[in-house]
């Protein structure tokens, strides 16, 4: 009975190790899942982002093509394994931070994602940011307005 506890719980073990490999952090790959899911349904001409982001969040931090983990880690001012780096231009970045933990991690050409979120300049936005929205063929494009 004790040996078939061990075997288990080791194999609980392997499998949370296995799915950090897979898809890294659990919480910040569910959250993208659900980030893409709201921005995509999208009906209105102009969303404020409190509105359709589905999880908690303080800061949303965007970064110009190319910039490293390091810099980003200086600018959002701590490590976290979820940092991902663009290869290209035209990527969408953004990381969205909650307590000084990264909670969404989106990073990916809007072909692939479905949509893009497009800010004036690459830094952080905590306010309700109001973005209208274009969609075009299968991608939904929100640009951030002034």
């Amino acid at each position: 009975m004790k040996k078939k506890k061990i075997t288990i719980s080791v194999s609980i073990i392997l499998i949370i190790v296995l799915a950090y490999i897979a898809i890294g952090n659990p919480m910040v790959f569910f959250n993208n899942q659900k980030l893409k899911r709201e921005v995509t349904a999208i009906k209105s001409d102009n969303v404020k982002l409190n509105e359709i982001v589905p999880f908690e969040w303080d800061t949303v931090y965007t970064f110009e093509p190319y910039t490293n983990k390091e810099q980003i880690k200086d600018v959002i001012g701590f490590k976290s394994y979820s940092i991902q780096e663009t290869v290209s231009e035209g990527m969408v970045q953004l990381l969205f931070v909650k307590d000084k933990k990264v909670v969404c991690s989106v990073c990916g050409y809007s072909s692939t994602l479905g949509y893009r979120i497009d800010f004036l300049d690459r830094i952080m936005y905590t306010d309700n940011a109001v973005f209208s929205v274009e969609r075009d063929s299968d991608i939904v494009r929100l640009t951030y307005k002034k």
